[in-house]
């Protein structure tokens, strides 16, 4: 039994590097069936990002900075409106129709009203980028505190704990894998968010960037900055997984203790 969950285990890994490595090859097959100026090739791509690295480390500080700003917000705004709408039964069946449906809006038609209030500032970006964010994250943290089970409210209300203490020793602990893969899915759509409104109405950031080679008919920048983009989304998604694996064995491990 060991040796066959040992033997997924080492399947799991080997896939997770073979499939990237599985679609750089098609990539560079691909260029050598369309060419220039259709398509760049791999290695043009990575020696673009050495040889313009200079010239586009301000854009994408830009956009880390707007995409740490906006995330931060959509984190804890998303977690403390949906905790505590979560506590409430009336609440929750009250406003979640309500926030599925904004969530349900293609968010990409609302941009002009995001450069009506704020203009061509980060401001506007980082609003449209919360906007993108906070809702997955608001409406999983709902979803999880109102399916804490009765018997852990029972436990707090025997031992007559405040609420502070109820929170921080029984509900949070009991929401967290939950939390962990809303903060991971508003993490994307925040980056998503942040990149379309800097490809649609800015001067600095990625996008920007992006649209800018893309009049110009650049492909190996094209690719090469698309290739930033996906390491940033790639290595920001891969830490949250690690942190949702931990927490999900951290559970597991309690739940085996105390049965």
């Amino acid at each position: 039994m060991i040796k066959a969950d040992n033997s997924l285990k080492w399947r799991y890994e080997v896939g997770r590097y073979l499939v990237p490595l599985v679609l750089i090859f098609l990539w560079e097959v691909t260029y050598w069936f369309v060419g220039e100026p259709a398509m760049g090739s791999p290695w043009q791509s990575v020696a673009d990002i050495f040889n313009n690295y200079v010239e586009w480390m301000p854009d994408v500080g830009e956009t880390l900075l707007a995409l740490f700003i906006s995330f931060l917000i959509s984190a804890i705004l998303g977690s403390i409106l949906g905790f505590f709408i979560g506590l409430s039964g009336f609440w929750t069946r009250t406003l979640s129709p309500l926030i599925i449906g904004l969530y349900s809006i293609p968010k990409v038609t609302l941009y002009p009203i995001f450069l009506l209030i704020f203009g061509l500032t980060i401001h506007g970006r980082i609003a449209f980028s919360v906007f993108h964010g906070i809702f997955p994250i608001l409406i999983m943290c709902m979803q999880a505190t109102r399916m804490i089970p009765d018997t852990y409210l029972k436990v707090a209300k025997v031992y007559q704990l405040s609420f502070f203490q109820k929170a921080r020793m029984i509900l949070i602990p009991a929401i967290m894998p939950q939390l962990v893969a809303g903060l991971r899915m508003g993490f994307s759509l925040c980056f998503l968010g942040l990149i379309i409104a800097e490809m649609f109405a800015s001067s600095k950031g990625m996008g920007f960037r992006l649209m800018h080679y893309m009049s110009l008919n650049r492909t190996s920048s094209i690719l090469a900055l698309i290739l930033i983009i996906i390491f940033v989304a790639f290595f920001c998604t891969f830490l949250f997984l690690i942190w949702q694996e931990r927490v999900e064995r951290k559970i597991g491990k309690s739940k085996a203790i105390t049965s």
